[in-house]
């Protein structure tokens, strides 16, 4: 019984222990990362709504130190706040989150698509870049009314009946600013700070659009920038510190009802399936008193991760500003750090050289009917979706595995036994890879 009891103490004094150094040692890891410049932004993590860590790492693009206080673009983390926008009006019976998409835009013609669609990507509506790339100027910015006027005319067909499949929509959730002006009588971006931003003291979350600078630094208008000016799925800017608070506004009901906010936490019942997106993001993890709730934003030059423990209370921030290649692998390490689980200390990615044979072996077109397509110039390998003139650099790490230089994913080229190749897809995964078309 004395041994038991020992045991016992001894286990108990390990867990205080850790809980105690936990933070000294995430710092002393992400401080490394900084000089390696393999983190450039904020990590930040509460314990049922106490705050335990937060600082800042690296420097900004024009060389300055980060502090807590510097905003950094959260892409589509927007869609938080467009969704939390959309759950306002609902909990002051301005609008219905059945309401038809017809109701606010009658030119559309999705028939039985409503706005918790929008939300939780089951509209199945046509994703629009496409449309937007083959059939919109290159030299003038997309508006709001613009894409409106696009879809009418286009009249594309749906991917799917609405609340059928769960189809990832970003260029919905530009429809939603626009119900939001409608109904709320001012514009998006005055709502949102007047019912979202203010009342949960964000000091340093804003919109890109209205800041001189973002304006003269995205230049003129050109392939890779025409969705620049638009807003409801992105074009945001906030701190770590910022994003906590919102949550803490949010779980104090200093904005929402907790019954109304919850709602964006359910995912839909599809007849595919249980979906797994909610409002504004996605619940990765559905076990009763465990929940989690994500919202992501993956951009070419930012990244941002906040993971919402919906029951404990608890959050995990993580905030990128150039050095999104490294996003995933730095959160892993911060996360198990901060759970006290084994990790490793991510390290800059290898460039491996590939023969021009090698190169000239992989040159073709994957997917159904040629969705993706992997072409060369000047000794390096691009792909180019179908739809998209713009074409992506991919670098080798291996002879066969590959990465984007602004993702953390790993990809690969799939061979058959006789050397011969097959596909291309997520690393380790060839159950989802993109067969090579013949």
């Amino acid at each position: 019984m004395k041994r038991h009891t020992t045991v016992l103490i001894f286990t108990f004094l390990c867990t205080i222990v850790q809980a105690q150094t936990w933070p000294y040692e995430l710092d002393s890891v992400m401080s490394v990362l900084e000089k390696e410049e393999i983190i450039h932004g904020q990590v930040l993590i509460s314990e049922n709504g106490e705050l335990k860590f937060s600082k800042a790492y690296g420097k900004n693009r024009e060389g300055l130190k980060f502090t807590t206080q510097t905003s950094i673009d959260i892409q589509s983390v927007a869609k938080w706040f467009t969704s939390l926008a959309i759950l306002k009006l609902y909990e002051d019976g301005k609008l219905s989150l059945d309401d038809p998409l017809e109701k606010y835009y009658p030119t559309i013609n999705y028939p039985g698509v409503k706005i918790k669609h929008l939300l939780n990507h089951t509209s199945g509506m046509p994703k629009f870049f496409e449309a937007v790339y083959s059939h919109w100027p290159q030299d003038k910015f997309l508006t709001p009314v613009a894409m409106v006027e696009l879809i009418e005319k286009l009249n594309l067909p749906p991917l799917s009946e609405p609340g059928v499949e769960e189809l990832y929509n970003q260029t919905a959730y530009m429809l939603l600013p626009k119900v939001i002006e409608q109904v709320s009588g001012q514009n998006f971006t005055d709502y949102v700070r007047k019912y979202i931003i203010e009342p949960a003291g964000l000091e340093n979350t804003n919109f890109n659009v209205e800041k001189p600078e973002f304006l003269e630094n995205i230049g003129k208008a050109n392939i890779d920038n025409l969705f620049a000016r638009m807003l409801g799925d992105g074009n945001m800017q906030s701190t770590a510190n910022d994003l906590f608070k919102l949550d803490q506004a949010i779980r104090s009901e200093k904005i929402f009802m907790k019954d109304n906010i919850e709602l964006g936490y359910v995912p839909a019942n599809l007849t595919s399936g249980e979906s797994k997106f909610g409002y504004g993001g996605s619940l990765i993890e559905k076990e009763a008193g465990k929940r989690q709730f994500q919202h992501m934003g993956q951009g070419t030059t930012s990244n941002a991760v906040v993971t919402r423990y919906i029951d404990s209370g608890d959050i995990l921030i993580i905030l990128h500003d150039q050095s999104v290649e490294h996003a995933y692998h730095v959160y892993m390490t911060v996360k198990n750090i901060w759970e006290g689980k084994p990790y490793e200390i991510p390290e800059n990615r290898i460039v491996f050289t590939l023969s021009e044979e090698l190169m000239n072996k992989y040159i073709g077109d994957y997917g159904e009917n040629g969705f993706m397509h992997i072409t060369t110039e000047n000794g390096k390998l691009f792909i180019q979706p179908d739809g998209n003139p713009s074409k992506i650099e991919i670098i080798p790490s291996s002879e066969t595995t590959f990465y984007f230089k602004d993702q953390s994913i790993d990809w690969e080229i799939y061979l058959d036994v006789d050397g011969n190749v097959i596909g291309f897809g997520p690393e380790g995964q060839p159950e989802h890879m993109m067969l090579r078309q013949k």
